[in-house]
């Protein structure tokens, strides 16, 4: 019953080191773009997207599907680890 016990913490170990490690690369990427766009927005109005100055697509636009896409990312990676750990 031990060896059932230790094999059980040992699995649940390894999924919250990977979701705490997939969270934190996450937070990483979501903090960087808000700060990276708005740090560098004189120099990214320089560029035009669609007509548009670049800082100012990716303040209405950009950053809400980049946001999007990290929530897709971390659900399409949690559902992976998921059935990772249950061996499916």
């Amino acid at each position: 019953m031990s060896n059932k016990a230790d094999n059980t913490a040992g699995v649940s170990k390894h999924y919250w080191r990977h979701t705490r490690r997939l969270t934190t690369a996450l937070l990483a990427c979501w903090g960087a773009l808000c700060f990276g766009v708005l740090f560098f927005a004189r120099e990214l109005s320089a560029l035009t997207f669609f007509g548009w100055p670049f800082s100012f697509y990716m303040a209405a636009q950009g950053l809400t599907l980049s946001f999007v896409m990290i929530l897709a990312i971390y659900s399409l990676a949690m559902h992976w680890i998921g059935r990772k750990q249950t061996g499916h």
